[in-house]
């Protein structure tokens, strides 16, 4: 499969999971199941990987510090978040937020996934350390 790609006929890719197991000499291929509803399986939709959908930002004018929000709804467990951030700095929280201690950074993270990243007025670098220590 990899050297039809490299040759360029994509068009002779087959398209299911082949799973090889060269010790056993056994061989499975799996058809993906595809959710008719999925934007990305059926209609070939990719948001994320166009920039479509990403995380938005505000700087916090006069107080070196950036708002980052994700464009779609999310739920952060704040309890889970905290003891995943816990080895990896200082932590505190409370019921409506965590705040994580990293450097020269603080990040204040709320439920509904938007957090403040204090220490820098760089949207890249607030955007990198919410990807790093939150998720994408």
């Amino acid at each position: 499969e990899a050297l039809k790609v490299l040759v360029g006929a994509t068009g002779a890719v087959n398209r299911e999971l082949i799973i090889l197991d060269l010790w056993e000499n056994s061989y499975i291929s799996l058809s993906p199941a595809r959710n008719p509803a999925c934007s990305v399986c059926v209609q070939g939709s990719f948001r994320y990987l166009a920039g479509e959908v990403g995380l938005r930002t505000t700087n916090l004018c006069g107080r070196n510090a950036v708002q980052v929000v994700p464009d779609l709804p999310v739920a952060v467990d704040l309890a889970a978040l905290a003891e995943k951030l816990q080895p990896l700095g200082e932590v505190s929280s409370n019921g409506f937020l965590v705040t994580f201690q990293t450097g020269n950074h603080q990040l204040v993270v709320f439920s509904d996934g938007r957090a403040i990243v204090k220490g820098t007025d760089d949207v890249a670098l607030a955007k990198t350390l919410y990807a790093r220590y939150i998720g994408a």
